[in-house]
């Protein structure tokens, strides 16, 4: 294990940590609305702001593209980071939320973890080396689904205000007609670490994020899933589309997906 990979997913679990006790500390204006259906909270900024600290005490001048304050810089090196993917589930109490850290440089995925401490998961990878999970007390090698029949599989599925309401119900409609079931959680890293875990066979949104979905990107490459959107660096900037898949399925995920959207 390299030290960034340690580093990686040590600060997954530790930002993580501390977005449990800020969530049982609230007070008054603990959330507050950035749009609709679209909450931060005091944990949001004060997770990212530990994280931002962590990685510039232990690589300084390295940048940040962060959800809450943006972008740092356009070198190199770069720390994708959502400090918790999943807010509205969090600020109701929920457990599907998780920090997502990864690490891009000269525009390959390089390191990643994501910590969703309700769920007792970590998942972390290095680009070439793997991806492992700790679940339940112990690490494992990260293992996908070895499901081969669309009618035993599971889709989970993201939306955004930014997705005319019939094409997503479209994506839902060619999911039952292919006997396939459907989830969608609020949270595309707790979407894609049910792909990682094997708990579903692919993950489907039309408009996500780069810290939605840089970690779990690589995680799930390195365990063996198909990706398809736009390289690490065209993605930054604005919403992507998003299909990751298990490979025994990917013809039937591609065929409930339909033609993929053209790039914006």
């Amino acid at each position: 294990m390299t030290d960034r990979t340690e580093f990686i997913r040590d600060l997954a679990e530790e930002a993580a940590a501390l977005g449990l006790k800020l969530r049982r500390e609230q007070g008054a204006d603990f959330v507050q609305t950035k749009g609709h259906q679209d909450f931060v909270t005091f944990a949001d900024r004060a997770v990212e702001e530990l994280i931002r600290a962590r990685i510039a005490e232990q690589f300084p001048g390295e940048d940040v593209l962060g959800e809450e304050e943006g972008q740092t810089g356009d070198g190199p090196k770069l720390w994708v980071v959502d400090p918790i993917d999943g807010t509205a589930n969090y600020m109701r109490g929920g457990a599907d939320w998780a920090v997502s850290i990864a690490y891009v440089e000269d525009g390959v995925l390089s390191h990643a973890a994501i910590c969703a401490p309700e769920l007792d998961v970590t998942l972390w990878a290095a680009n070439g080396q793997g991806a492992q999970v700790r679940y339940d007390g112990a690490v494992n090698a990260v293992k996908l689904s070895d499901c081969t029949d669309p009618k035993a599989a599971m889709l989970m599925l993201g939306w955004s205000g930014r997705q005319p309401v019939p094409s997503h119900v479209e994506t839902i409609l060619n999911a039952l007609a292919a006997g396939m079931e459907y989830r969608r959680n609020g949270s595309a890293v707790i979407s894609l670490l049910a792909v990682a875990m094997g708990r579903a066979e692919g993950y489907w949104e039309r408009y996500v994020n780069a810290w939605d979905v840089f970690a779990m990107w690589l995680i799930l490459e390195e365990a063996g899933a198909v990706i398809e959107t736009l390289p690490p660096l065209d993605f930054i900037g604005s919403p992507k589309h998003f299909l990751a898949m298990v490979p025994a399925l990917e013809a039937d995920l591609r065929a409930v997906v339909g033609t993929l959207p053209p790039v914006d």
